[in-house]
């Protein structure tokens, strides 16, 4: 295996981090991208509408975890991907909209499905599309003359 392996070290149980999991030095920076994801949220949907805001809240999440990733003393993306993740990801459009099946409103409950599958989908896009664009450029060696 080439290359380095970093590991960071997360808790799984309480204790001195008063059981949220997650090392005191991260909690702040976790918090910060959740602001920031949903400040962007808010206002980007005010600007284009809720799906619209939704990806480019989700682009500017990734591309910030990508880029803090990079650091060696910061969290893998992934952790710094899920707060903001689970802050944009609309679970109780789900619930609402088969509870809203199961009640016989077969309209208003695809209608909330639908509007799940949009969101969803729009924040898949905004994560894969922040991830590129904040992606390091990497030369190839056959690019440099080598």
């Amino acid at each position: 295996m080439s290359g380095t392996v970093r590991r960071w070290p997360v808790r799984v149980s309480g204790g001195a981090d008063r059981g949220t999991g997650v090392v005191r030095t991260a909690r702040a920076g976790l918090l910060l991208l959740v602001y920031v994801t949903v400040a962007v949220q808010s206002l980007a949907t005010k600007a284009i509408g809720e799906t619209g805001g939704t990806s480019v809240a989700a682009a500017v999440l990734a591309a910030a975890a990508t880029r803090l990733a990079l650091r060696p003393d910061r969290p893998p993306r992934l952790v710094l991907l899920l707060p903001g993740f689970f802050t944009l990801t609309v679970g109780s459009l789900g619930m609402r909209g088969l509870t809203t099946l199961a009640g016989g409103h077969v309209i208003e409950g695809f209608r909330d499905l639908l509007k799940l599958v949009t969101i969803v989908t729009a924040i898949a896009v905004g994560l894969v599309l922040g991830a590129v664009l904040a992606r390091p450029a990497v030369t190839s060696p056959s690019a440099e003359g080598g």
